[in-house]
């Protein structure tokens, strides 16, 4: 009785991780969405460079308030180019789970932002 008892207690702590583990990998994901969108605005400025975006990219996700600190985004990497008159920031890396065996969940986000023109040579 007391072995039953010991592994359904088991089983729902396993449960209970996998489930707030999900929940944490969704925020994380929001976190790196909201990072590449805001990295992609800031590279888009009149005066903006694909190494600001990627820096305040960077920033958002983990520097001070950051969204994302600590190991969770440690293999998260955020790269910017310019492609025509669009600002491409993108995330790619992994979230592990915190139970071993279970395979990692890949993460490879896109954010796009047009480049604002120089209105100062207009007419």
């Amino acid at each position: 009785m007391v072995i039953q008892w010991v592994g359904m207690v088991i089983i729902a702590m396993t449960l209970l991780i996998m489930v707030t583990n999900a929940v944490a990998i969704q925020y994380a994901m929001g976190a790196v969405r909201t990072a590449v969108d805001e990295a992609a605005r800031t590279g888009a400025r009149l005066d903006g460079t694909p190494t600001e975006c990627v820096d305040h990219g960077t920033d958002v996700l983990r520097g001070r308030g950051g969204l994302l600190r600590g190991t969770m985004g440690d293999s998260i990497v955020i790269s910017c180019a310019v492609v025509g008159p669009v600002m491409v920031a993108s995330a790619t890396g992994e979230f592990e789970w915190w139970l071993g065996g279970v395979p990692g969940v890949s993460v490879d986000i896109v954010g796009r932002s047009v480049i604002e023109p120089d209105v100062s040579a207009a007419p």
